[in-house]
């Protein structure tokens, strides 16, 4: 199809969407991302999480709700990420954090680092991306224990595994004293 106005091929795009169901929407993008669409479960609800490209060429992590019939707000977690076309968050992870929203960790190929951000699941905003490592990694995993969020990952080409724990929901991560 070819477009001679850029605004109403927009237009037709975004009413076509807005009639699919998050799954059919989702579906497609998996065909198309060059990253897999990735699916979170909790009690509360579902999200998925993958890589879009934006109208800069930018290719960027976003996320959104699972909601069935709905087109939901898709929140951008990275910015300024690459335009080069390929998986750039080889490694994603969400946890449920307490009544308020999600945690979410990855790391990123493009800026070389492991970050974490914390996405309000009612105002559907996210805090600014914290760089957690400037190196990227491998086996990021998010969880949590006796109240405490643990962020865990390994540093490519490394074999020690490293262990974060925060004591006030994600805001501020420690080193944990592993043995």
């Amino acid at each position: 199809m070819v477009c001679l106005n850029k605004q109403l091929c927009k237009a037709l795009l975004i009413g076509l969407l807005s009639w699919m169901p998050l799954s059919v929407i989702a579906q497609d993008l998996s065909a198309s991302s060059l990253c897999p669409v990735q699916e979170f479960h909790s009690k509360e609800g579902k999200v998925r999480v993958w890589q879009q490209q934006f109208e800069d060429g930018v290719f960027d992590l976003v996320m959104a709700p699972v909601i069935n019939d709905e087109s939901p707000a898709v929140i951008r977690l990275s910015f300024a990420g690459s335009k080069e076309a390929k998986c750039h968050f080889p490694e994603v992870s969400v946890l449920k954090g307490g009544d308020w929203g999600w945690h979410v960790a990855w790391a990123s190929t493009a800026k070389q680092a492991v970050y974490h951000v914390r996405v309000d699941g009612e105002a559907w905003v996210s805090s600014l991306p914290k760089k957690i490592t400037p190196q990227s990694a491998e086996q990021v995993l998010l969880s949590e224990k006796s109240g405490q969020l643990i962020l865990s990952y390994q540093l490519l080409n490394q074999s020690k595994l490293e262990v974060l724990i925060s004591d006030d929901e994600g805001r501020n991560f420690i080193v944990s004293d592993q043995k």
